[in-house]
């Protein structure tokens, strides 16, 4: 039945502020990144809708820029759509606790994003991590960035070449990596954090002759 509705309302046009909460809800839930995923997903999808749209009901203007913004997937230009920030910062939903804006990024935009990898857009007034009483749960209103970690990662999987050629891939062990080899080669190499090219120092305990491996930059 509800998912016969939740089709229905995918068929209409967009709502507006002034229909029924159940209207802006259906329509609302059909853009959803879990939309006809059904189970316990779908449901906490349209429990958080609920609970923002309720929240909203006072403040007109977001309602229509939130409806605006999902109905087009961000195509319009939208406004800062803000709720109140609890004492911890997160929401609760179904008995499930996260942060607002990511909850909501997830719902419409990026089903898998972290915290750490959402920062507010320069026009957003209201944006997690401004700390303001108010917080933005606009999903456009965030963009998507590299977390420090893949960051990381991306810069420690440089391969290591020696002269004759021989390629040696680098596994990551906490700060230093090291390169082996099954005829006794060990090397360690530590990257600088302080600059922004990656620089390797290559150690060389029990160096094979035939190798030469020096210091490489890379």
């Amino acid at each position: 039945m509800e998912k016969n509705m939740v089709q229905a309302a995918s068929q209409k046009k967009a709502p507006t502020s002034s229909d029924a909460n159940l209207s802006i809800v259906l329509s609302l839930m059909c853009h959803t990144t879990c939309h006809r995923q059904g189970g316990e997903t779908e449901k906490f999808a349209k429990r958080a809708i609920e609970s923002l749209v309720k929240k909203l009901r006072k403040k007109t203007d977001e309602l229509e820029s939130l409806i605006s913004t999902i109905t087009t997937n961000g195509a319009q230009p939208s406004k800062c759509v803000t709720i109140q920030r609890t004492l911890d910062g997160r929401l609760q939903v179904c008995e499930r606790k996260g942060f607002p804006h990511v909850i909501y990024a997830r719902l419409w935009r990026w089903p898998d994003i972290q915290k750490m990898e959402m920062k507010h857009l320069d026009f957003c007034r209201f944006g997690y991590d401004l700390k303001y009483e108010s917080v933005c749960v606009n999903p456009y209103h965030y963009e998507r960035i590299r977390s420090p970690t893949d960051e990381r990662e991306k810069s420690m999987h440089h391969p290591i070449s020696t002269r004759n050629n021989t390629t040696y891939d680098t596994t990551e062990t906490r700060k230093a990596f090291r390169v082996t080899r099954s005829h006794h080669v060990y090397t360690h190499l530590y990257f600088s954090p302080y600059i922004s090219t990656p620089q390797a120092y290559v150690f060389v305990e029990n160096l094979h002759p035939s190798l030469n491996l020096r210091s490489y930059i890379f």
